[in-house]
């Protein structure tokens, strides 16, 4: 007996928890907001509209849930524009953008108290406000966040008095039940010609530049061989030295004295390079200096020969001048 009212209990036991588990985890109806991607859940005791349900919804509202026990309304707003597009995503913002965006909110004096939350695996920025409405005064919460270049706020207000820790409570579950179906990226969309036409203008600058690299190229090894060869043609024209040593010896004279050819050459080797004239200059110069030298060896050739035949004429003995002998037939 013992045992089964302790079985009893268990299965009991079991039995609240899951009622329990079901009570917080059933918060109520999913709505879905096809212009935002998103889906809601809202307590089954509020009245809820939605653009589908009302085609004259107040521009900006997306959707609206009041119930009067407690007096709470809940609103989901969009809105789009330059400054949305350009952030795209709060959750990529920097820190220093992200503490720019908060400040420009609280800078107004309804807002107050912000921190972060991470609902449906986006950043939002939760707000307290507080605002008055004629007599009025509205407390309320603001859940913000920028997603896929829009801005989204789920706002909740009760009118009257301050929020209550009911509410509160009923607000947290409301937001974190938000899910969204696309988070995209803001990378810009790219054709295929956009993709396409760069490349083909990158490789045609690429084979223009290969062209005109490979002709001036060319261009300046031509110029080097051609300066290679007049400088070697140079050095075969003015390199006297090695064209006397491939000789081996330079002519001499029978006295073992220089001729005049000789003696060219020696003053032609001391001469620097700098200073040698052209080939046909040498060749003509070799060929008076030759003349010169022959002209001047066979004047010293006849110098030489006009002086031995005077003294072979001073030798010669006049015949008045000569003794007369026995043997003269000619003489008395």
């Amino acid at each position: 007996m013992l045992g089964l009212k302790r079985f009893a209990g268990l299965v009991l036991a079991i039995i609240c928890l899951l009622t329990a588990c079901f009570s917080v985890n059933a918060l109520g109806k999913t709505y879905y907001i096809e212009e935002l991607m998103m889906s809601i859940d809202i307590p089954e005791y509020m009245a809820v509209s939605t653009r589908a349900t009302n085609p004259n919804m107040t521009e900006g509202i997306y959707l609206e849930a009041s119930s009067s026990a407690p007096d709470l309304d809940i609103r989901v707003l969009m809105q789009k524009d330059e400054k949305t597009e350009e952030f795209f995503n709060l959750s990529l913002l920097s820190s220093s953008a992200l503490d720019e965006y908060k400040n420009a909110i609280l800078s107004n004096p309804e807002y107050s108290d912000c921190t972060e939350g991470e609902y449906g695996g986006v950043l939002f920025l939760d707000f307290t406000t507080y605002d008055t409405v004629g007599d009025i005064t509205v407390y309320g919460r603001q859940s913000v966040t920028i997603l896929n270049g829009m801005s989204i706020v789920i706002m909740s207000t009760s009118e009257g008095d301050a929020l209550s820790s009911e509410e509160i409570s009923l607000i947290r579950e409301v937001v974190s039940s938000v899910k969204f179906d696309k988070i995209l990226s803001n990378a810009p969309k790219v054709s295929f010609w956009q993709i396409f036409i760069p490349i083909i203008i990158v490789l045609a600058v690429l084979v223009l530049g290969f062209f005109v690299l490979s002709y001036f190229m060319s261009k300046k090894s031509k110029e080097e061989k051609r300066r290679r060869q007049k400088e070697l043609e140079r050095k075969r024209n003015y390199d006297v030295l090695s064209r006397a040593e491939s000789n081996n010896h330079k002519p001499q004279s029978l006295g073992g004295y220089k001729t005049s050819d000789a003696f060219f050459e020696d003053a032609f080797d001391n001469v620097s390079k700098s200073e040698k004239p052209q080939n046909s200059v040498v060749k003509e110069s070799k060929k008076a200096v030759k003349s010169t030298g022959y002209f001047f060896k066979n004047l010293k050739r006849e110098l030489n020969k006009s002086k031995k035949n005077k003294k072979n004429a001073k030798k010669r003995v006049k015949p008045q001048d000569r003794k007369p002998r026995d043997y003269d037939v000619f003489s008395d």
